[in-house]
């Protein structure tokens, strides 16, 4: 094992139930040698990840870990936000949601927020669709810049249905027309039947971007149901791009 694995088989040892340690005991846990184990944690209490407590001989978790730990949680804050958002959304329109994030040349789906539909979209978290044929990924991209786009998208572009940019040049003409109207859809891409409206958003403290959807079955895309969802949408993310430039 390396150095950092060593400091992270010794950090997963810690948890509510047992906060402090000694080191005797996290040498028997992980079955290291001792003098592995020592120096390992001797690196961490001089970083700050771990403290130590003289009189009991106990290690603990350290402030350094409660620094990252702020920064973890308020790029979740801003995740319970939009998820809160879209799950009124989801229960006036009565279908599913979708909140994903960058995976390379792919996005991700974090969390999936489901609607009252009985026809629910089935795709589990952790699904990865890619970027170029989605309406949330697409609306990603149109918040990058041109040279940050090239680094998400394969080239050429991977086919994936007729109704997708086939090429560079049609994805540009897509996320140009997604800045200039704020709107960004897709139907029959990634799913046959299955159509979609995205947006996406910039976490104010952390700078990810993060897309939302919600998709629904084609057949039930009339035009007032993609107006109230476009609108619904919209002013989700109006009102939490405005909570962002007051941070």
């Amino acid at each position: 094992m390396s150095s950092l694995e060593d400091a992270i088989a010794i950090l997963a040892c810690f948890s509510l139930e047992e906060p402090a340690l000694t080191q005797a005991e996290l040498t028997r846990r992980l079955g290291r040698p001792k003098a592995t184990i020592s120096r390992v944690m001797r690196s961490l209490r001089e970083s700050g990840v771990l403290e130590f407590e003289p009189t009991r001989r106990l290690y603990s978790p350290g402030l350094r870990l409660f620094e990252l730990g702020q920064i973890c949680r308020s790029n979740h804050n801003f995740l319970e936000s939009i998820q809160r958002r879209l799950e009124d959304i989801c229960r006036i329109g009565g279908h599913t949601g979708y909140i994903s994030v960058f995976d390379g040349t792919q996005m991700v789906a974090l969390r999936i927020v489901r609607g009252s539909s009985p026809l629910a979209i089935a795709t589990v978290p952790g699904h990865r669709m890619p970027l170029h044929a989605t309406s949330s990924g697409r609306a990603m991209l149109a918040l990058l810049s041109d040279r940050e786009r090239r680094h998400r998208v394969p080239d050429p572009l991977p086919f994936v249905s007729q109704n997708s940019p086939l090429d560079h040049d049609a994805l540009l003409e897509r996320i140009q027309k997604i800045r200039t109207t704020g709107r960004s859809s897709a139907s029959n891409e990634t799913q046959h039947g299955v159509s979609s409206q995205g947006i996406a958003l910039r976490d104010p403290e952390s700078g990810e971007i993060i897309g939302v959807a919600v998709s629904y079955p084609d057949s039930l895309g009339t035009e007032e149901l993609k107006q109230m969802i476009g609108n619904l949408l919209a002013q989700m993310k109006s009102e939490l791009t405005r909570r962002g430039s007051a941070i």
